[in-house]
């Protein structure tokens, strides 16, 4: 327990880890072991009595040592994030003077200090690789360590140990479908969503991984939390379909009515969903958990309805599909080159209609469940063009029973809302503001029909501000309003670049090359970095330029 040691090396002495971290996971409690030992019957330490050993064994470690003491420690982990060192550490460098850590990582290697085999492959890589021979070309070391590469490569014993270099400091992190493999996976018709396309956009590998692949998750035995955003879909359609069937709707039903009728269809759901009714059993907090997303869900519905007030505009449809066998509204199939075609498929949320001059004129909602902006950027990359693709899908409805004659626009809808932060001062101000603003992009002529409150101000339903001239078109590079030459011209951008996408796919593309956008890239939520491993010093990224509204408008022509 007291060795007699001349050095110590303390290696990765990090704050999860040094000392050893005490499990709480025991089926006995302190209590119990305290009880156990009254009776002279000895269990293992309480959990009070290991974190007080903790600090002891942190001071045996540090002080065994006679004349030499190492401490080491990670900067970074395996995925690149910050790791905390122990608190133990700062407690050594404050007993001392003059004593300060050493970090290894940008201490250069020489060829003298080399001891093995691995550590001469290492050498070379870390002076052969591509990012260090792009600033250290010009560098005469440079010249020599390809030198002694070339003769390990020519040399009977060292000759493996040349071209596992070789591999390496060559290696590409390419991918490319051949084309019968193409062929043989989509044939003459892709199948896919707006998402799917999306995800393309973003990382064509990632597309190939998750949707062509079909990689999954290694499943582990765990609890998964509920996805509250599927139960608030869920109990806004039974709504709408319960005030449809019983001829009423958001702008006729008082609130009192409309809030019980939402309070039925949350405790049949309740009732009759095996799953949400087994979880609220489960628990109190449970039970807790889908009471609050009930009142956020009355919250929502107060708004939706105040929304509709305002307008012309009355829900008529929820979770309509399109593209599907059994879709409402029937295939939406676009034709490419070579006879191949596109067949897209999707779920609208809300399909709100309004009749002007005998005909339909419909507006399309998204619920999200945080409040969300339509991104000008995403639309013109490919990377978000959900509410286009749907106002597409509407329009292209052919069967006369859900046939609209105008697509007027499409909104992202937000459930659940954040308190908004403010003064004391600005209380009395904020005192009954609208916080389920809808954002997206419509055509201009219908904002009257969308906002008839809204006069030479920002509307309070939507992302659109009226001039002093009663037109919907003030602070038209961040308004969602767009005049309808821009608007058809947004419509007809979305189908070119869905072809486009759909080319690429056909063409076999999979390269591992996601995009960065204002400092973002996919990579950071991605499953499968483990297999496409990507490297920024190998792969490039799909460097984007951010765009505003007008800047988008000009680059799409005409």
């Amino acid at each position: 327990r007291h060795p007699d040691l001349k050095a110590v090396f303390l290696i990765g002495a990090t704050q999860k880890q040094f000392p050893a971290p005490v499990s709480f996971d025991s089926i006995l409690t302190d209590d119990d072991r305290n009880a156990a030992e009254s009776a002279d019957f000895t269990l293992a330490a309480t959990a009070s009595q290991r974190l007080a050993e903790r600090q002891y064994l942190a001071y045996i470690a540090f002080t065994r040592p006679a004349q030499f003491l190492c401490v080491t420690y990670p900067s970074t982990d395996d995925k690149g994030s910050a790791v905390p060192r122990s608190q133990f550490v700062a407690n050594i460098e404050s007993l001392f003077e003059n004593l300060s850590e050493e970090a290894i990582v940008s201490r250069e290697t020489t060829i003298e200090e080399v001891n093995n085999q691995m550590e001469l492959a290492t050498l070379l890589c870390s002076r052969l690789g591509k990012d260090a021979s792009r600033c250290s070309m010009l560098d005469t070391r440079y010249s020599n360590y390809e030198s002694l590469l070339n003769n390990i490569c020519s040399d009977a014993e060292l000759s493996k140990l040349g071209s596992t270099v070789l591999s390496a400091i060559n290696y590409d992190n390419r991918a490319q479908l051949d084309r019968d493999i193409v062929e043989s996976l989509f044939g003459q018709e892709i199948r896919t969503s707006a998402t799917k396309l999306s995800t393309f956009a973003a990382c064509p590998y990632q597309y190939f991984a998750r949707y062509i692949l079909e990689l999954k998750e290694r499943e582990e035995f765990k609890f998964e939390p509920l996805d509250l955003g599927v139960f608030y879909h869920r109990v806004l359609d039974a709504l709408l379909k319960r005030l449809d069937a019983e001829k009423k709707d958001f702008a006729t039903v008082w609130d009192e009515e409309l809030l019980e009728l939402l309070r039925e269809q949350i405790l049949k759901f309740v009732r009759e969903d095996s799953f949400i009714s087994n979880f609220v059993r489960h628990s109190a907090h449970n039970t807790f958990i889908i009471a609050s997303a009930g009142e956020t869900l009355e919250d929502c519905v107060l708004a939706i309805a105040e929304m509709v007030r305002a307008g012309s505009f009355k829900p008529s449809q929820s979770e309509v599909s399109f593209g599907e066998a059994d879709g409402v509204f029937g295939k939406y199939k676009i034709t490419l080159s070579n006879g191949r075609s596109l067949s897209l498929a999707g779920k609208i949320d809300r399909l709100d209609i309004a009749n002007f001059d005998s005909e339909k004129t419909a507006v399309v909602y998204d619920y999200k469940r945080k409040e969300r902006t339509f991104s000008w950027s995403k639309l013109y990359y490919g990377l978000d063009m959900q509410l286009p693709i749907y106002m597409l899908a509407v329009k292209n409805v052919s069967d006369p029973q859900y046939k609209v004659q105008t697509i007027a626009g499409a909104f992202y809808m937000p459930i659940e809302v954040s308190p908004a932060k403010i003064t004391f001062d600005e209380l009395p101000k904020k005192t009954g503001a609208f916080n389920y603003k809808a954002k997206g992009i419509f055509n201009g002529e219908f904002a009257q029909q969308l906002d008839g409150e809204t006069l030479l101000k920002e509307s309070k339903f939507y992302n659109f501000y009226i001039t002093k001239d009663g037109e919907p078109y003030g602070n038209y590079n961040r308004s969602g309003a767009l005049k309808p030459e821009d608007f058809e011209k947004v419509l007809r951008f979305t189908e070119k670049k869905m072809l486009q996408l759909a080319e690429e796919i056909f063409s076999g593309k999979i390269e591992v090359k996601p995009y960065r956008l204002a400092g973002k890239s996919p990579c950071s939520y991605c499953k499968y970095k483990p297999v496409c491993r990507f490297d920024w010093q190998i792969n490039d990224y799909n460097s984007l330029e951010s765009l505003n509204k007008l800047q988008l408008l000009g680059k799409m022509g005409a």
